[in-house]
Formats: C-alpha cells, sequence, structure tokens
C-alpha cells in the first residue's frame, strides 16, 4: 500500500505539474491580456474623442458656400497685403493666425456637446498663447507710444479680429449667442488653469500668506486707479464704467421678471418705467461710445493734442469754459464712479441669480456638465505644459521678464510673490494672463453685437469687413493714400461677399445648387469694387496734386469719399 500510495502520489504530482504550469502561463496571459486591454480601451476612447471634436467641428462649420470661401481667401489676402505694409510679414501672419486659431476654439467651445466643449477647453490653452503675442505687442504699441505706434497696434488687433470673423463666416451661431458661449468657456478654461496655479501655493503658509499679500495689493491699486484714474486714461475709463453699469443695468432689467413683485394693477406702470430706464441706458452707451471715440480719435486729427486719448485738462482748454469744466469735473468725481461700481454690482448679481434659477429648471446635471468640460480641458492642457516648461530656460526668461515689465507698475508685494512662487506656478500664472487675451477677444466681439454695433445676419462679414475698413484708416494716418483707397473698396466688396453668402444659407440652404450664380455674383463685386476704387485713385492723382497726403484729415476725407463711392455704385449695380 504504501507503494502503491507512492506510485500514486508520484503519478498525481507528475499529472499536477503541467496542471500547474498550464495554469501560471494562463495567469500570465490573462496579467497580459488585461494590460492590452486597458491600452486598448485608452486608446479606443481618445480615438472617439478626436472623432467627436472633428464631428463636431464639421457640423459647427458645415458645407460652406463658394460666396464663404471666397470671403475667407479675399480676406486673407487682404490682411496678409495690408498688414504686411503696415506692420510686416511675420507680425502680420502670425496675427492672421491667431484670428484662425481663436474661430476654430470658440467654435469648439460654443458646443452644447459637454465631450466637445472639453475638447475646445484643451485647445483654448494653446489658442490663448497664440493670440496673446500679437495682442500684447499691440498693447505695448498702443500705450507706450503715439501716432504711428497706436496705429501699428490698432492694426495688429484688426488683423486679429478681421481673421477671427472670416473663420467663421459660415458659423450659423455666430450671431446667435455662439461667441458669447464662447467666451463663457474661455473664462470657464481660466478657471481650470487657476486651480493648477493654486494646487501647490495652498499646502503651504508662506506662498498662501504672499499671494494674499500680492492679491489685496493688486485689488488696491485697481481699485484706486479706477476710481481717482490718473490721466491719460481718465475720460476712457469714466466711459467704460458707465458703458458697463449701463449695459448690465439693463439686461438685469429685461432678464429679472420684476412685475411678479408687484400687483397687477401696478404692473403696467412698472412695466413703462422699465421700458423709459432701459431706453435711457441704450442712450446712455451710445453716449459712451461717441465719447470713447472722440477721445480717442481726436489727438490724431488735432497736432496740438498730446498722449494717446484726450485728459481732463484737454477738455478744460479745448472746449467752452462751461461745457469743458463741467465735463472735465463729471469724469474726475470719485464718488461718481463708486456709485457707478455698486451700480454694476448689483446688476452682475441679479444676471447671476436669475441665469441659475433658469439653469436649475433646464436640468441642472447638464448645465453642470457643460460648465465642467472647459474647466477640466484647461486644467489637463496648463497641468502639462506647466509641467514640461518648469526648469527650462524659457521659464527663467518667463520669469525676467516678468519681473522686469511689472517694475515700477505692480505693488512690490506682486514682485516677490513672483520671484518666489515655483515655476510650476509661473508657466501657470502667464497662461492665465493669455488667456485673459482670447477672452477680452471674444468678449470685445460679444460687446458689439450686444450694442447692435453688429448686426444679427451677415455678422461675420461685417466684423471682417469693419476690421479692414479699420486698416485703410490706419494706411489713411500713415499717409499711404492710394493703398487705403483699395483697401476700403475691399472692405465693402467682403461685407457684400459676406451679406450674400449669409442670403442664400438663409433663403435657400447650402444644399442648394447655387455654385454659378455666386461666382457671377463674387465677380461682379469684385470687378465694381476695382473700378470705382481705381476710378478714385486716378481721380485723387488728377485732382490733388498740391496737396501732401501725409495730413490726417485730408487721408481721412479721401478714404471716406472713396468708401463712399463703392457704397453707392455697388448699391445701385445690385438694384
Amino acid at each position: 500500500m504504501t507503494g502503491d500510495a507512492i506510485t500514486g502520489s508520484a503519478v498525481g504530482s507528475d499529472r499536477g505539474g503541467p496542471d500547474a504550469r498550464d495554469s501560471n502561463a494562463a495567469g500570465s496571459a490573462g496579467t497580459a491580456t488585461g494590460s492590452n486591454s486597458r491600452r486598448s480601451l485608452a486608446l479606443e476612447t481618445g480615438r472617439e474623442t478626436l472623432e467627436s471634436g472633428i464631428s463636431g467641428l464639421r457640423r459647427a462649420l458645415r458645407r460652406p458656400t463658394a460666396s464663404d470661401v471666397a470671403m475667407l481667401c479675399c480676406t486673407l489676402t487682404v490682411c496678409i497685403a495690408v498688414g504686411t505694409t503696415l506692420v510686416g510679414l511675420e507680425l502680420a501672419a502670425l496675427a492672421v493666425g491667431a484670428g484662425l486659431a481663436a474661430a476654430v476654439t470658440t467654435a469648439l467651445l460654443a458646443s452644447r456637446r459637454p465631450l466637445v466643449r472639453g475638447i475646445g477647453g484643451i485647445l483654448a490653452v494653446p489658442t490663448a498663447v497664440l493670440v496673446s503675442s500679437p495682442a500684447l505687442l499691440a498693447g505695448a504699441l498702443a500705450l507706450t507710444s503715439s501716432g504711428v505706434g497706436l496705429t501699428a497696434g490698432a492694426a495688429v488687433w484688426s488683423l486679429v479680429v478681421a481673421a477671427f470673423a472670416a473663420g467663421l463666416v459660415s458659423w450659423e451661431r455666430f450671431g446667435r449667442g455662439g461667441v458669447r458661449r464662447g467666451s463663457t468657456g474661455t473664462t470657464l478654461a481660466a478657471i481650470g488653469v487657476a486651480a493648477v496655479a493654486a494646487a501647490p501655493i495652498v499646502p503651504r503658509a508662506d506662498l498662501r500668506a504672499r499671494a494674499a499679500a500680492a492679491v489685496t495689493d493688486t485689488v488696491g491699486q485697481l481699485w484706486a486707479a479706477l476710481v481717482t484714474s490718473p490721466a491719460p486714461w481718465t475720460v476712457v475709463s469714466f466711459a467704460g464704467l458707465v458703458l458697463v453699469a449701463a449695459f448690465l443695468s439693463s439686461r438685469a432689467l429685461a432678464a429679472v421678471p420684476l412685475e411678479r413683485f408687484v400687483p397687477p394693477d401696478r404692473r403696467d406702470a412698472l412695466a413703462t418705467a422699465v421700458d423709459a430706464v432701459r431706453r435711457g441706458c441704450s442712450l446712455s452707451i451710445r453716449g459712451t461710445l461717441a465719447l470713447v471715440i472722440a477721445a480717442v480719435g481726436a489727438p490724431l486729427a488735432v497736432d496740438r493734442l498730446e498722449g494717446p486719448t484726450v485728459t481732463p485738462a484737454d477738455l478744460r482748454t479745448e472746449l467752452p469754459a462751461p461745457v469743458g469744466d463741467a465735463v472735465a469735473t463729471l469724469v474726475t468725481t470719485a464718488d461718481l464712479r463708486v456709485a457707478l461700481f455698486a451700480l454694476t454690482g448689483i446688476a452682475l448679481s441679479l444676471l447671476v441669480l436669475e441665469r441659475a434659477r433658469r439653469a436649475a429648471g433646464r436640468g441642472p446635471a447638464v448645465v453642470i456638465a457643460r460648465l465642467i468640460a472647459p474647466i477640466v480641458g484647461g486644467a489637463l492642457v496648463a497641468l502639462v505644459l506647466a509641467r514640461a516648461l518648469a526648469g527650462s530656460a524659457l521659464e527663467a526668461e518667463i520669469r525676467t521678464t516678468l519681473t522686469t515689465g511689472l517694475g515700477g507698475v505692480a505693488p512690490p508685494s506682486v514682485l516677490e510673490f513672483l520671484t518666489s512662487v515655483p515655476a510650476f506656478v509661473l508657466v501657470a500664472i502667464v497662461l492665465i494672463l493669455a488667456l485673459g487675451s482670447l477672452s477680452s477677444l471674444l468678449w470685445t466681439v460679444t460687446m458689439l453685437r450686444v450694442l447692435r454695433l453688429l448686426p444679427r445676419r451677415g455678422i461675420a462679414a461685417a466684423l471682417a469687413a469693419g476690421s479692414v475698413f479699420a486698416l485703410a484708416i490706419g494706411l489713411a494716418i500713415v499717409g499711404r493714400l492710394e493703398p487705403a483707397i483699395w483697401t476700403a473698396a475691399a472692405a465693402f466688396v467682403l461685407w457684400d461677399i459676406g451679406e450674400y453668402a449669409d442670403g442664400i444659407r438663409t433663403e435657400l440652404g447650402r444644399d442648394a445648387a447655387t455654385m454659378r450664380a455666386e461666382l457671377v455674383h463674387v465677380g461682379g463685386t469684385v470687378l465694381s469694387g476695382g473700378i470705382v476704387a481705381g476710378g478714385t485713385v486716378a481721380l485723387s492723382r488728377w485732382g490733388v496734386t498740391d496737396v501732401s497726403i501725409t495730413d490726417p484729415a485730408l487721408a481721412a476725407v479721401a478714404v471716406g469719399a472713396g468708401l463712399f463711392a463703392v457704397v453707392l455704385v455697388t448699391w445701385s449695380l445690385r438694384g
């Protein structure tokens, strides 16, 4: 028995050996298969995410018409040609590329799908860096110099806006809140980057104290600057405060259902009073816009006015005694500015509460997902870029540039904070500033539409044409009269092509066979614009021979006359 038992045990051991080895091999294979399946799942998820983003972009910019393509190509050609004359080929190409990138990012951020908005948040950070480069140069030129420097800065910004509008010429949601949603998505992406920047600061008490001191001093300095507003931006800052307060007040009165808080017999009287207040806000907005244009344009036309804008001292000297003193006192009164700040805060709070109430009624889960998606996308890209740039030579250059550029402008606590924070936080702060430039571009376009300076239909064409016409004004200011006339004619041609494209899409749809009609219209518009611009140039050479074309007033009159001629003849040709 002992032998059989031993034999059986041996046999059992022989039988069990291969099974055990097979089991171990199967376990190893299972582990490898599990690892491969997780990798495959991650790759599949990434591929589906990319395809979803591409399909969302295609849906947003689907089937451009022939007029859309012509509008885009003509706008880019004019921008590169005029930009090369005003600011150089490299900077013009950078500005145009930044505008196109901003257009794509805006279309993604304005989507109603959280996944597509998340992809837009990912693209918002590199796009903001691209936009901030020409925007920073434009701001530096406008703030540090007058005359040609201010003209060059405005030209760079006009190039960015023109390319942005041309890139979205076939986007149906441009004038229907799309840009506003894109600007909100950019702000949310900046919040995600700010969360990444705050992560290393929160655990350290010394960094928290320095950050709190820097924020407090910065807010105090901004408050003092906006309330006292030293020259030369006193008039412009006051007009900006009035504009923001009037706009937010009008929006709050329109959004909040005030009639629910009064008895039924008083609702008609309340509605009449609200309409009167909103009309007053509208008049205030128009008045402040006229004030800003006059404050910025007067130094360009009047030689004795120095500086980038009109100052209170200029108002007292240039305007009649009672009017000039009254306007100068109005724009420098600190208590009035504080009241405008308070009104702005109240109106903004009411708008936020009303929008939150409406969002809760539509389903908070979807709203929260749309809000979180850009935050997560911006945070992920900021995390990658901050880790990649931290400790590099570029990080040291960024730190030196910030401390040097902010020296004498920012409070000492800000400089101390920037020199003490880790490189990771410093890079994230720079990304937040870059997102601010992209957000300012989108909010500027949004405000132009809200203030009804841009039409609802053909808004992209109107914005691109307006930006190109601003380039024509820049050419006229620097004394390039003939290129200014051609550029002004091109501005109207662009508007006519884009407006026709919008009409085709609205009335006939994108699937209609309109290629031949669109090409005929594009050719006729370009030909008529070229003939009128050429005739204007010929008349200017024949009639203005002894007067210098470097005179800004003469150049502006010539450009205006050329534009009026183009509008008149093209309108006549279109019947």
